[in-house]
């Protein structure tokens, strides 16, 4: 008997290691997903930049260049972890995509700005709306795909840690037939069940954290932006996305690990910077959001000028003082608008400020629908 349980331990180990496996296998293809999903976002805001920079065809080939490469190696590391025909599919959507948003750059450069944006209202918005639904949909999936895999594999080590310790208690009450020996095998086996059963219930809460958290700064992530813009219950709400000004310089002089400490200096300040009910989220990259808790538009702003006034303050990274700015877009809900709507009307509002003078906030409120600029220097 006890030889089994020890066979039973070895096997149950052995898949318990190949499910985590293909945990990380599923989590590996919902980051790319996700990443691919920001490059594509980033795609169209990059071509606005014709309007405000004499330089821009040349920086916009650049950026586009730079990001369709990674868009590229993104959509062959998928090979093999989507089905071909979602792949193929996929494949197709972002080239569509991409052909859009090339005609938009094109009329940008020859100063069509009105037809751009007529464009970009017909075709680009509503293919981008769909390529990101699409991926969240399979961003979904994988991170579902891996919290079953890890699940399967942490419920199958409870059942043989159980199963072994029953062996055990078994065999005691063999070789012990004394009442006392009997109750103290009988006690030892509920405990080893019970820390099987909180260790079980340990790994299921670290996975729901880690499915919902950003693993650089701790902060919620993505996913879980919007389930809070999805369940407000119809509770007024503001949303702010901030945009670091400034950033890639930091990585590109100072190295990624000087950018990801410079990242979680963020993170605190932004922290320190809003209400003990608002949430700060990390998006991915250099880009963060705040959810305000009741949606009132002056909080709103006061939170905003908290952000531009402390991350423009210095940083201290690897040794060197580095200064980065912060330019923030403001929704506030309402209107019957849902969190979809909310979050793409913040993100014009951040662009406002990025193509100004940065480092300040704008914000943009209905039912009239005029932004509102507001800088702080």
């Amino acid at each position: 008997m006890l030889a089994l349980a020890v066979v039973l331990l070895g096997g149950v180990t052995f898949a318990n290691v190949s499910l985590h496996g293909k945990a990380q296998g599923h989590e590996a293809t919902r980051s790319h997903l996700s990443e691919l999903n920001m490059l594509l976002h980033e795609e169209s805001s990059v071509l606005w930049k014709a309007v405000a920079d004499r330089n821009s065809p040349v920086n916009v080939a650049r950026e586009l260049g730079e990001n369709r490469g990674r868009e590229r190696e993104l959509l062959d590391a998928l090979q093999g972890d989507l089905p071909a025909g979602t792949l193929k599919d996929l494949r197709s959507s972002v080239a569509a995509y991409r052909a859009v948003l090339d005609t938009e750059l094109g009329l940008l450069g020859v100063g069509k700005i009105s037809e751009a944006k007529a464009l970009e209202k017909r075709e680009t918005e509503p293919q981008f709306g769909r390529l990101n639904t699409r991926l969240h949909s399979l961003e979904e999936r994988a991170a579902d795909a891996a919290e079953l895999a890890n699940n399967i594999a942490d419920l199958a080590l409870a059942v043989a840690m159980t199963l072994a310790v029953t062996a055990i208690g078994r065999l005691l009450y063999q070789f012990e037939r004394e009442h006392r020996l009997t109750n103290k095998a009988n006690e030892e086996m509920l405990e080893q069940q019970q820390i099987a059963l909180d260790t079980l219930a340990e790994h299921e809460a670290l996975i729901r954290h880690q499915a919902s958290h950003d693993p650089l700064t701790g902060l919620p992530n993505r996913r879980l932006l919007t389930e809070l813009l999805e369940g407000s219950g119809g509770l007024d709400q503001a949303l702010l996305l901030v945009d670091l000004d400034n950033f890639k310089p930091v990585n590109d002089q100072l190295g990624h690990a000087a950018g990801d400490d410079l990242l979680v200096g963020v993170s605190s300040r932004l922290l320190a910077a809003v209400r003990t009910d608002d949430t700060v989220v990390r998006l991915g990259g250099d880009e963060f959001a705040v959810v305000i808790a009741g949606g009132d538009a002056s909080i709103a702003v006061r939170v905003a000028e908290r952000i531009v006034a402390t991350v423009g303050e210095p940083f201290e990274v690897a040794g060197t003082e580095v200064r980065v700015g912060a330019s923030v877009g403001v929704a506030i809900s309402g209107g019957g608008r849902d969190g979809t709507e909310l979050l793409r009307d913040a993100d014009m509002a951040m662009y406002q400020v990025k193509q100004g003078t940065k480092g300040g906030f704008a914000v943009y409120r209905e039912p009239d629908v005029r932004l509102i600029h507001q800088a702080v220097r």
